[in-house]
Parts: C-alpha cells; structure tokens; sequence
C-alpha cells in the first residue's frame, strides 16, 4: 500500500541546521529530533508546502 506524502523541512531552534522528514500528506503536526544536538521538536506546516515552521518540544 502506497501513501502520499511530502517532505517537511525544518529548521531546529536550538542550532539552525536544516531538517527533513518525509511526512503524510494527511498528517499537520509531527514530531522530530534535530539530526545534529538532537533536541526534540514540535513541526507543523509552514507558509509554504515544503517549509515547515518548528518550536522545541517540552
């Protein structure tokens, strides 16, 4: 079974590096960890299809 999905990109809050995750199309919020300081973060779509806006998860 194929799903639909596209990529979010992130930037992290704590250090600036660029994220990315391959996220369902029906999916508006995710969470995911910085793949450099490993901090936690909320992602939710941002003003754009593939930009996503991100905050530090608790």
């Amino acid at each position: 079974m194929t799903v639909p999905a596209h990529t979010a990109e992130w930037n992290c809050t704590r250090c600036g590096t660029t994220n990315r995750k391959l996220v369902s199309t029906r999916i508006t919020r995710v969470n995911d960890r910085c793949t450099h300081c490993r901090a936690k973060h909320v992602v939710e779509p941002g003003p754009t299809p593939v930009r996503w806006d991100a905050r530090l998860d608790d």
